[in-house]
């Protein structure tokens, strides 16, 4: 059976920076999810507003293939907090 070597505890080990570096990441991915819902809703806006899809895609710097396909989503609602009343 192979044995494997388990690394000597190092002072790295101690500051938390597993936890920082995990807890940063989730961080990123909650404001990618709100980014990418807030630029949704802003593309619905535009496109209701009248704005042509090449409009839309020249201002994002999306192509209109993406604009099309974010359009033919039903733009997602941002998640109830436990605070928030009820609708």
């Amino acid at each position: 059976m192979p044995s494997f070597l388990t690394p000597a505890a190092s002072p790295a080990d101690d500051t938390g920076a597993l936890e920082k570096a995990a807890a940063a990441v989730a961080a990123a991915q909650t404001a990618l999810q709100t980014a990418r819902r807030d630029l949704s809703a802003a593309i619905h806006a535009a496109r209701h507003d009248g704005r042509s899809v090449q409009h839309i895609a020249a201002r994002t710097g999306l192509d209109p293939f993406t604009v099309r396909n974010i359009l033919a989503v039903t733009p997602a609602r941002a998640p109830e907090r436990p605070s928030d009343p009820p609708r």
